[in-house]
């Protein structure tokens, strides 16, 4: 389903949207069972009318290129993709063109402007072979961002829009060139992160958000989509989410 980005956060009511880091090697223990799970993710936000931006790595886009996944998500669920960079984990035709990306350093910001306009570049490229084709957005792991990587962004892509935590020393903007939809955050700690918090946690952000008619911006990762895996820390709250729902306006209800 095409979803576009600027109609859905230009609405005045309250609005949910989920946003998703689909990582890779770097974090996801088993990368493709985390991409064969994805689906289910999507379809519990779609029936509820929630969209879900996927910020995606190039070995992510590859696994579900590989699954043959891409066409199937982009036509059945209310999805935006987005671009992810962790510059220490780029595929080998990738890295071959960013030689300068060491496995030590892990911010995109730490590059200069040269050294990341390769990275996006060649970034995009690799996903848009494999038929993500309309990127809007961008989010760089751990929310490393700066001015360069905005220059860069706005040199080589039609990208029009960042979600980062405003608040993490790691997102250096001193003029937002590029629309920004942030990660719904009180501070450089508290996010509305699905992994971090209890129910009573989220349940305070989320009516925190309604009250001030806000667009709450959620995030969690891909490598919590598979049930058992190592770094799956939601299990304490998801019988609690389940049971919850709510809908303010029409325009949103929580059914995950």
């Amino acid at each position: 389903m095409n979803i576009d980005l600027n109609t859905l956060l230009s609405s005045k009511n309250f609005k949910l949207v989920m946003t998703m880091d689909c990582e890779g090697y770097i974090f996801d223990k088993s990368l493709k069972e985390n991409v064969l799970n994805l689906e289910k993710f999507l379809n519990i936000n779609t029936e509820a009318d929630i969209t879900t931006v996927l910020f995606t790595t190039p070995h992510f886009a590859n696994m579900m290129y590989e699954l043959k996944l891409i066409e199937k998500i982009k036509s059945l669920y209310n999805v935006v993709f987005g671009l992810h960079i962790h510059p220490n984990d780029f595929p080998d035709e990738i890295q071959q063109y960013c030689s300068f990306a060491t496995k030590e350093e892990n911010l995109i910001g730490a590059y200069n402007y040269e050294q990341q306009l390769l990275m996006v570049q060649h970034s995009m490229k690799y996903l848009n072979e494999r038929g993500i084709t309309e990127v809007q957005a961008y989010r760089g792991g751990y929310f490393s961002m700066n001015d360069n990587t905005v220059k860069a962004l706005k040199a080589c892509t039609s990208i029009g829009f960042e979600s980062h935590n405003i608040y993490r020393s790691q997102y250096q903007i001193s003029k937002n060139l590029l629309q920004p939809f942030p990660v719904y955050a009180f501070d450089e700690n508290e996010e509305f992160r699905l992994e971090y918090f209890d129910i009573n946690k989220l349940l305070h952000m989320l009516n925190d958000a309604i009250n001030k008619t806000s667009k709450l911006i959620g995030i969690t990762h891909s490598y919590l989509l598979k049930d058992d895996d190592i770094h799956n820390k939601m299990s304490a709250i998801i019988k609690e989410l389940k049971k919850l729902g709510l809908s303010e306006n029409n325009d949103c209800a929580i059914t995950l």
